[in-house]
């Protein structure tokens, strides 16, 4: 079993800010949807909110797979709906065509198969522009809101190129990748060879490795300077 090592604060401040970018949303929702029966969509983003404020960094909670991944799952809902019909079966054709569609896109958001499967039961019952322009409006609130309140905590950065582009620019860092036996690419090669999906991009795996790297080096150079020590006092005792 995976063990959380996030530290109280952080564990807290997902969970605030968590809260905050829902009930701006469903706000939002409410007021601007005429029918009940809208609301239900409000699950989907409210996912995609957990996502952005609990793991800013990962590779689902950036902006292309949110925005991109979200529009996608409403085309195709709405698609399979009025070509087929609102029935179980076309919702679950249509979350399996948008699952395919998304890995080929780039933009993989597991929200999205909450919107698809809304859009196609209940294309009948809804306004569609309406739902589709206050659902697509709620997802640009969620975004902005990530830039900008995961941004005032120094250790996240969202999107995460920010904090990739930061890295970049710091000598620090790049002293330590020059000195990696493996880069990116190789990362890149790896999740080829064992055919699997992670839910982290390869710069902040490179990140966390070189880190790590730092980490261990550190260490290395504190267990040779205590091992000198010894050395050095044993003689001295040697001689006297």
């Amino acid at each position: 079993m995976e063990t959380n090592r996030t530290s109280h604060l952080e564990r807290i401040v997902s969970g605030v800010t968590t809260c905050l970018a829902i009930a701006v949303v469903a706000l939002v929702t409410k007021w601007s949807l005429s029918t009940e029966v809208h609301i239900l969509f409000f699950a989907s983003t409210a996912a995609s909110a957990f996502l952005v404020f609990t793991l800013p960094h990962g590779a689902l909670s950036q902006p292309w797979p949110v925005l991109a991944g979200q529009a996608l799952s409403i085309a195709v809902g709405v698609g399979f709906a009025s070509v087929l019909d609102s029935s179980m079966t076309t919702a679950a054709l249509a979350v399996g065509a948008t699952v395919i569609l998304m890995h080929y896109l780039g933009c993989l958001h597991p929200p999205g198969g909450a919107t698809a499967f809304y859009f196609v039961v209940n294309l009948k019952q809804i306004n569609v522009s309406e739902s589709v322009i206050v659902f697509l409006v709620n997802i640009l609130i969620i975004l902005a809101l990530a830039m900008v309140i995961n941004n005032l905590f120094h250790w996240r950065r969202y999107p995460l190129f920010w904090l990739n582009r930061k890295s970049a620019a710091n000598p620090a860092q790049q002293e330590v990748s020059a000195v990696e036996h493996f880069n990116a690419e190789d990362l890149h090669q790896v999740l080829q060879q064992q055919d699997v999906f992670v839910d982290v991009s390869l710069d902040e795996l490179q990140r966390i490795y070189d880190a790590a790297h730092t980490i261990a080096q550190q260490r290395r150079i504190e267990n040779m300077s205590a091992k000198t020590k010894t050395k050095t006092k044993r003689k001295f005792l040697k001689a006297a």
